[in-house]
């Protein structure tokens, strides 16, 4: 596939599902934060087999919290470092300048599908930067400011001088965000939280289902089984999915992958620029 179709893109409700691979080399993985990782190999043994997400998950309840707070003060000493200079987030700004024109100059004039819909997985602020910083109207919630933030899910901005809807786009952070992040097994630390959570992937499948809606995958493993059936059951519901492959070897989940296009990728190719490319000529077109 070279190109999206463009009369498909300018007449539907547009989404994002963003995992970390959007961030490339912006933003390490989690393999990459050596002093949680430590408190996971000193508890736990060395455990190579086993991922970040699954160490987490073995550790005693009683030593979560101790993960979680080691975790949260690295994420954030690394997110003072971030240089939004680099090419990978200079490619995330391409592709949310790209989407913001076809979103800007399509006639469709159906208000709901002014906003961009982006559902991330990610804890840290990088797109919602990225968006400001290009001066388009961005809006956020996660699990922990949900209950003053629910009114985003239906905002659209207007322009007074011009006289029309604008380009809107909702940050959707389902694992929480980095002031209160959801670890994979730690469900009990705080329940208020995970119930939120589990509101905002609600409401994402809401968006979903919504009739001529289209969502674009990017970065996301396929690890997040609840997230996987709510992907199943909008895809059944008539949801079309493209979903941009980091390298030939990386795996979609196998109730969807035959009900979706795929997008192959060179191994080590930036997917955000492939994907700027690809809705660029929808603008061109």
């Amino acid at each position: 596939m070279e190109s999206f179709d463009s009369k498909v893109l300018s007449s539907c409700h547009i989404n994002f599902l963003f995992g970390a691979g959007v961030n490339g080399s912006s933003f390490p993985q989690l393999n990459g934060f050596s002093k949680t990782l430590a408190f996971l190999n000193k508890n736990l043994g060395e455990k190579n087999e086993f991922s970040f997400e699954e160490k987490i998950n073995m550790l005693p309840q009683n030593l979560k919290n101790d993960a979680k707070n080691i975790f949260v003060d690295e994420f954030k000493e690394k997110a003072s470092l971030i240089d939004f200079n680099n090419q990978s987030i200079v490619n995330l700004k391409y592709l949310i300048s790209s989407i913001y024109k076809i979103v800007d100059k399509s006639e469709n004039r159906i208000t709901a599908m002014k906003q961009v819909n982006i559902f991330t997985v990610n804890y840290d602020f990088i797109v919602e930067e990225a968006i400001q910083k290009l001066g388009f109207l961005c809006n956020y919630v996660s699990a922990s400011n949900l209950e003053s933030n629910d009114r985003f899910f239906n905002i659209v901005g207007y322009d007074l001088a011009l006289k029309k809807n604008i380009p809107t786009f909702l940050v959707s952070k389902i694992h929480g965000d980095i002031n209160n992040p959801i670890l994979p097994g730690n469900d009990k630390y705080d329940s208020v939280l995970e119930a939120n959570k589990f509101e905002i992937v609600f409401k994402m499948k809401e968006k979903l289902m919504r009739f001529n809606s289209v969502l674009i995958v990017i970065g996301y493993s396929g690890n997040d089984e609840h997230l996987n059936r709510i992907l199943k059951d909008c895809v059944d519901s008539g949801l079309v999915v493209f979903w941009f492959k980091f390298k030939q070897s990386d795996l979609v989940p196998e109730d969807i992958k035959e009900k979706i296009e795929i997008i192959e990728n060179k191994d080590g190719f930036d997917t955000t620029l492939l994907c700027a490319n690809m809705l660029d000529k929808v603008w061109e077109e």
